[in-house]
């Protein structure tokens, strides 16, 4: 896992391996709470994008809420 202190403060992590991205995930899914990401926004950002599986249990559905 690569992780980066950006100049702004902000934690940017990045998994490169599937194991990494699957354990990235389930700690997202535990620690962040994307619905309330506006009220308590915090600085770090987690880069799936070598990875398009991860994360896509806190897309939202059409009906709006995520999918287990």
């Amino acid at each position: 896992m690569k992780s980066t202190i950006l100049a702004d403060g902000t934690l940017s992590i990045a998994p490169e391996t599937e194991l990494e991205a699957y354990a990235l995930d389930q700690w997202c899914r535990v620690n962040i709470d994307y619905r309330r990401a506006t009220v308590h926004m915090p600085k770090i950002c987690i880069d799936f994008s070598g990875y398009p599986g991860a994360m896509l249990a806190m897309v939202p559905s059409s009906a709006g809420e995520s999918r287990p």
